[in-house]
């Protein structure tokens, strides 16, 4: 019987081994045209239809593009803006650009996130072909192609999009630029343009901060492969120019917290855990709706989901557990047995490396007492979850490859693959874009008053009276969205357009229309009352 066994196993492998050669060179041919087609892919879903979805503006990329405005206006560009709670200044900075050269068009402000977004899909690729496998890579590329999360983010035009693109990035710099150490090839050159990638990435949103444990991982792994092969001095000088060149990046940005210290940690201060009675319980708490964020019940607000929806597609999440689940048996084995896997990078540390990165993620998120769950304070997290999802895929393929037909489990797998690519087209598209909750939180009411107040002459006058019940005095956030698609940010442009915004004031006892019916009726010109009825919970 055993037998039996061996000869049928024999006949089965057989036919492959002449054919094993030109089947490698063969897949290695595909790698460049399979990744084109999941970039070609990710670039339309994050670019199709995107002057007119998302709809209008939100407040919070009109804030981004009236720094833009006033950037212009005045000619310089800064490391931080400290409006709107405190944000990094790069991708401000870069959406300037944009806006200088396509104008105030709230697509002008989301382009730099579709182009980021799409860049991040090839680095996840070339980050996870490192850590794991080229398969392995594809597929974690193609799960953040077709991830609804990372879509979104992709499409709108704030700052925490660019967070995950420099941090995909620096890490494989820096993990490239080691292997060349260790191969005795230039490096150099490679360490100091990882390090300058990841000081970058502090210049593009808070949650990026806690990203050093990471790179201290790497460098840690890095320095006991050097002290066996007796290269630690190598090592050394190659960390000193990754450390410097990084820091040299980060200066400017330390200088302006050194001269605005309050900005530092302002905002997390406001929404920490650790300014409620019971933070031990609340943070427990936040690690279960975190978790409830991948798998069952995700973040509530439209701008960053549909509603409650998971943050990840259930096929997929099946695959993030089981790459969880896999890493935790590596690290067992590890400990158990201190071996190594196989190919550059050991398997354990390939793990160890995402779990950590999963864990690092989502602290911004549980450490914060607003809006849990919160899918724009964890977005780090997602390509930790793409690559777990890509390594259980990967060993689930290899699995049933050994019990199934190889054609029958290709042409499943390519179905299921097809299903992820329409079910993140329906999702956005069908299904989100066209949400009635979407326009109210876009700010559909400021645009459509945008788009009147462009239509009238110049010298026309023209008022906005801008009332959001329940808000402070002064002039409410949903006033940005005019202002920008108007270009009256600034009092030059308001000048030029002949627009003036009027607001409650101490002492006002009406609210909302009877108020805007009250002062209306004193002007000359047209007038336009925004009021904004259905409030958004603040963002981070």
């Amino acid at each position: 019987m055993r037998e039996h066994s061996r000869k049928r196993a024999e006949r089965r492998s057989a036919p492959n081994l002449v054919p094993a050669q030109k089947q490698g060179a063969r897949a290695q041919r595909l790698v460049p045209i399979l990744l084109c087609l999941i970039l070609a892919c990710g670039a339309f879903l994050r670019f199709h239809e995107i002057a007119t979805i998302p709809p209008a503006l939100c407040s919070d990329e009109a804030m981004n593009g009236n720094d833009a405005l006033e950037n212009l206006g005045t000619g310089r560009l800064a490391v931080f803006y400290p409006e709107n709670g405190g944000r990094e200044g790069l991708f401000i900075n870069v959406q300037t650009a944009f806006v200088y050269l396509f104008g105030n068009k709230a697509w002008a402000l989301r382009l730099p996130s579709a182009i980021f977004g799409t860049l991040t899909i090839w680095g996840v690729y070339c980050l996870a072909a490192e850590l794991y496998s080229v398969p392995a890579g594809l597929l974690a590329s193609f799960f953040l192609a077709t991830s609804f999360w990372h879509i979104n983010f992709s499409r709108i035009g704030l700052r925490a999009i660019t967070s995950v693109f420099f941090l995909v990035w620096a890490l494989y710099f820096l993990l490239d630029a080691l292997r060349r150490a260790r191969q005795g090839r230039p490096h150099p050159g490679r360490m100091a343009w990882a390090g300058a990638v990841y000081g970058l990435g502090f210049y593009t949103y808070i949650a990026y901060r806690a990203s050093p444990p990471l790179m201290a991982l790497i460098l840690v792994y890095a320095y006991v492969h050097a002290r066996r092969n007796g290269r630690v001095a190598a090592l050394a000088r190659a960390s000193a120019v990754y450390a410097l060149t990084a820091i040299a990046v980060v200066v400017p940005l330390a200088l302006y917290f050194v001269g605005n210290p309050e900005m530092l940690s302002h905002r997390s201060a406001e929404v920490s855990i650790f300014s409620m009675p019971r933070p031990f319980v609340e943070l427990l708490l936040n690690i279960r709706k975190t978790i409830q964020m991948i798998f069952t019940k995700g973040d509530y607000d439209w701008l960053h989901n549909i509603a409650w929806r998971p943050m990840i597609f259930w096929p997929v999440a099946v695959l993030f557990a089981l790459g969880i689940a896999l890493g935790m048996a590596a690290l067992y084995r590890r400990a158990r047995r201190g071996s190594e896997g196989g190919g550059g990078t050991a398997a354990w540390f390939a793990y160890a490396l995402a779990l950590l990165w999963l864990a690092l993620g989502a602290a911004p998120a549980v450490l914060s007492r607003e809006n849990m769950p919160n899918a724009i304070r964890s977005i780090l997290m997602l390509p930790a979850i793409v690559m777990l999802a890509a390594a259980g895929g990967c060993w689930l393929y290899g699995h049933l490859a050994r019990k199934l037909s190889p054609r029958w489990l290709q042409v499943a797998s390519a179905g299921i693959l097809l299903a992820l690519v329409g079910e993140a087209y329906h999702s956005y598209f069908d299904v989100w874009a066209t949400s009635f909750d979407v326009t109210q939180v876009f700010n559909i009411a400021g645009a459509n008053i945008a788009d009147r107040i462009n239509a009238l002459p110049k010298t026309a006058p023209k008022h906005v009276i801008v009332v959001e019940p329940g808000a402070p005095i002064g002039l409410p956030p949903p006033a940005q969205t005019v202002m920008f698609l108007t270009g009256s940010y600034t009092k030059k442009g308001q000048e030029e357009g002949n627009i003036h915004y009027i607001t409650r004031q101490a002492g006002d006892k009406l609210d909302g229309v009877p108020f805007c019916q009250q002062v209306g009726a004193t002007l000359q010109g047209d007038v336009f009352c925004l009021q904004v009825n259905w409030l958004r919970p603040p963002t981070f």
